[in-house]
């Protein structure tokens, strides 16, 4: 299957690509081989994931109610103790989630761009830093998908009393599995969704562009370290539960 569009033009607007990526991978990426302008995915998620973080934490969530349920979680009853010591004000956990929303979201982009350097060395693929970081970034889209889902859920519910992870309701935990958070398998089910295996479906077709790699040389660049990611995240969690 041909996954160039020679007919594309050779350039494409950074703004429609935001939307074209999410419903004509192949020939956005192809597009956007030349110029990948990684600032505009890389500033729009940035926006969109501090969008939800200042909205959930200082604008929707009954504080005090979210404050004793972190404490439930935590089953060591000194550590408890100690949590509740330590308890910060609600505009700072707000601030504080912002720039971790910021720098997370930079930081899995810089870990790609190394990550796809690497790869590009030993495999002789023509990778630079800067375009693996915009491989990574491009691939990210589908995360903007969680601007409206979280004021979605928040415009669901009225009292503010919504956990933070149902946010976004298309995650495993949210949809199947419904364990609480303090459940051992509550993380990794969480950080599975909709959007994430989105996302990676992009990362493959956007590698396979880039690179003239074969589609089965894309799958297992994209997927060796997700695999080994969570494989190791399940067994762990697997082991808690036992």
């Amino acid at each position: 299957m041909e996954l160039i569009d020679k007919s594309a033009p050779a350039t494409t607007s950074p703004l429609g690509a935001l939307f074209s990526v999410l419903y004509e991978p192949s020939a956005t990426f192809s597009r956007l081989a030349s110029r990948p302008v990684a600032w505009l995915p890389a500033i729009t998620l940035c926006l969109t994931s501090s969008a939800v973080m200042l909205w959930y934490f200082l604008g929707f969530v009954d504080y005090p109610w979210l404050q004793e349920r972190m404490m439930e979680a935590i089953a060591d009853p000194e550590a408890r103790a100690q949590g509740q010591s330590m308890a910060i004000g609600q505009q700072a956990m707000g601030m504080m989630s912002l720039v971790g929303a910021v720098f997370g979201t930079l930081a899995t982009f810089l870990i790609g761009g190394l990550y796809y350097l690497i790869v590009g060395k030993f495999t002789g693929r023509d990778m630079s830093f800067g375009k693996g970081f915009a491989l990574s970034a491009w691939a990210s889209v589908p995360m903007i998908l969680l601007l409206p889902l979280g004021a979605m859920q928040m415009l669901l519910a009225s009292n503010g009393q919504m956990p933070y992870e149902a946010l976004n309701p298309t995650t495993l935990n949210q949809m199947i599995f419904h364990y609480e958070a303090s459940h051992p398998m509550a993380g990794v089910l969480e950080s599975l969704s909709i959007p994430i295996v989105w996302s990676t479906v992009l990362s493959v077709i956007g590698y396979q562009v880039w690179t003239g790699a074969s589609r089965a040389s894309a799958l297992r660049v994209v997927l060796v370290p997700t695999v080994l990611l969570y494989g190791a995240w399940l067994a762990y969690a697997l082991s808690k539960t036992a």
